[in-house]
């Protein structure tokens, strides 16, 4: 839940796309519940072939959605795309942030913590 709440803040999905052009080198990450990730994990670089309304034609990876960046298909998407090395970097340091936030804060039992270090956190968190 935590880790959906923080993410949600970057929205990282929800940025809207350049101006793709045909030509143009983009970034597929797989996605951690499809069925590549499991097959290879790396960093897959393209280029764009077809640029329409909807939907982008990636050369090798097929059509993606232009709203949610993810592979078109009737199941769960493999892969998600990313115009910009940076923006990949972005989303990769912060998925790694959430991941460490979370692991440090107890999950079962009482925090043992003085009251104006919890106000820090609440701060912190704003909330």
């Amino acid at each position: 839940m935590f880790l959906y709440i923080v993410l949600s803040a970057f929205n990282f999905t929800s940025q809207k796309l350049n101006k793709m052009e045909i030509g143009q080198t983009v970034y597929l990450r797989p996605v951690k519940m499809g069925n590549a990730y499991r097959r290879d994990k790396s960093i897959k670089e393209s280029i764009v072939e077809k640029v329409g309304r909807k939907y982008i034609t990636i050369v090798g990876y097929g059509q993606f959605d232009i709203k949610s960046r993810k592979a078109k298909t009737n199941y769960s998407s493999d892969y998600e795309m990313f115009e910009s090395k940076k923006e990949l970097d972005l989303k990769i340091e912060a998925e790694d942030l959430v991941n460490r936030i979370e692991n440090s804060i107890p999950k079962y039992g009482n925090w043992d913590l003085e009251i104006d270090k919890l106000r820090q956190i609440a701060i912190i968190l704003n909330c």
